[in-house]
C-alpha cells in the first residue's frame, strides 16, 4: 500500500462543534455549519441568541505569530473606533485553538459575526461610504506596530511568486508565458518611477473588492471583517482590488466604473488624504492584482483539482493580459 502525504484535511463538523462547547461560554442551542471553504475554512456558529464565526486556518497557510498579528490588529483598530469583526477569547482567554491534524497544526479562531448585508457595491453612496470606511482603516493603522511576523504585500508577493508560480503551469505555453513576462516587468518598471516619487506604505487589509469582507446595515454602518491577508504594503494596491471589482462587476462599463470610483475616492479623501502619485499607480496595481489572482488559482488547484484551470482558464486570462492598456 503507498501512503501519500496530507496537504489539507477539512475538520468534521460534529468534533468541532463539541470542542466549542468544551471551551466557549456560548449559550444553548448551538448549531454549527460549514459555510465556506476559501483561504481557510469558515463555519458559522449559531446560538439561541447570536452568531459568530469559526475560522480555521489552513496549516500551509499560516504560522502563529501571523494569526497573532491580524489578531492584535483587530484589536487595535477596535480600540480606535473602527467596526470590525473581533476575535473572541475562549473560557480560558485563549484565542488561538490549537488543532492537530495530519499534515501537522490547524489554528482556530472564534470572530464576532458582522450584522448587515453583503453586497456588491453599484451604488455612488455605497461607493462614498465604502472609501471613508477604508480610509478609516488606513488612518487608524498609519502607526500600528507588532511583534509578531507577518508577511510584506510587496514586489516578491505581487510579481515574482505569481509569477514562479504561473510558469510551472505554462510549460506548454512558452509564448505566451513570455509574454505576460515582458508585461509584467513593463509593469514594475512604471511602478517604480512612483516608487521614486513615493508611495504611501502602512497596513493594508490586502481584500478590499467591496463584494464580500463588508457588512453594510440599513443605518449605513460599515463593518470589516477577514483580514487573512493583511500585511504592510502599498495602500494603492490595497484599494486596487475596488477598482479592479468594479471593472468586472459592471461588465467592464467604463462610465459606471469611473463614477463608483470617484465616489470611493471622494468618500477616502474626506477622511485621509491620498496624493495623486499614489492614485496613478492604482492601475497598474489592478494588473497586478489579476496576476496575483491568476497564481491563487492554480495554487487552489493543488487542492480541488486542475479541472477548472485548463486551457480555457490560461486563454481568459491571457486575453485580460494582451488587452491591458495601461502601458500601451
Amino acid at each position: 500500500m503507498n501512503f501519500f502525504p496530507i496537504t489539507y484535511s477539512l475538520l468534521a463538523t460534529d468534533a468541532l462543534l463539541l470542542h466549542i462547547k468544551e471551551h466557549y461560554e456560548i449559550p444553548e442551542p448551538v448549531q454549527l455549519q460549514y459555510f465556506l471553504r476559501g483561504m481557510n475554512d469558515t463555519y458559522i456558529l449559531e446560538t439561541v441568541l447570536e452568531k459568530y464565526i469559526f475560522r480555521v486556518y489552513r496549516a500551509d497557510r499560516r504560522s502563529k505569530s501571523e494569526i497573532d498579528f491580524e489578531l492584535e490588529l483587530l484589536h487595535d483598530l477596535q480600540e480606535k473606533g473602527v467596526n470590525v469583526s473581533i476575535p473572541i477569547p475562549r473560557k480560558d482567554g485563549i484565542m488561538i485553538n490549537e488543532i492537530l491534524v495530519p499534515e501537522g497544526v490547524k489554528y482556530g479562531v472564534m470572530f464576532s459575526y458582522a450584522e448587515g448585508n453583503e453586497k456588491p457595491i453599484h451604488a455612488v453612496e455605497d461607493s462614498y461610504l465604502f472609501g471613508q470606511a477604508v480610509a478609516q482603516i488606513h488612518k487608524a493603522t498609519d502607526n500600528f506596530k507588532s511583534e509578531h511576523v507577518r508577511g510584506t504585500l510587496d514586489f516578491e508577493h505581487l510579481i515574482e511568486k505569481p509569477l514562479h508560480t504561473i510558469k510551472q503551469y505554462m510549460k506548454h505555453r512558452q509564448e505566451d508565458y513570455q509574454f505576460l513576462y515582458d508585461l509584467v516587468m513593463r509593469l514594475k518598471a512604471e511602478l517604480e518611477k512612483n516608487l521614486e516619487a513615493g508611495l504611501d506604505w502602512g497596513i493594508c487589509h490586502g481584500d478590499l473588492h467591496g463584494n464580500t469582507n463588508v457588512a453594510f446595515t440599513d443605518e449605513g454602518k460599515l463593518t470589516h471583517y477577514d483580514f487573512d491577508i493583511c500585511g504592510y504594503g502599498w495602500r494603492a494596491y490595497d484599494i486596487a482590488e475596488f477598482r479592479l471589482a468594479r471593472e468586472i462587476h459592471s461588465g467592464h462599463d467604463k462610465d459606471e466604473v469611473e463614477r463608483l470610483w470617484a465616489a470611493f475616492l471622494n468618500g477616502y479623501k474626506s477622511l485621509r488624504d491620498l496624493s495623486d502619485n499614489d492614485i496613478s499607480a492604482v492601475p497598474m496595481f489592478v494588473a497586478l492584482r489579476q496576476l496575483w489572482l491568476f497564481a491563487l488559482c492554480f495554487d487552489e488547484g493543488e487542492l480541488i483539482g486542475q479541472a477548472d484551470f485548463d486551457n480555457g482558464f490560461i486563454d481568459s486570462k491571457m486575453d485580460y493580459f494582451r488587452n491591458l492598456e495601461v502601458i500601451k
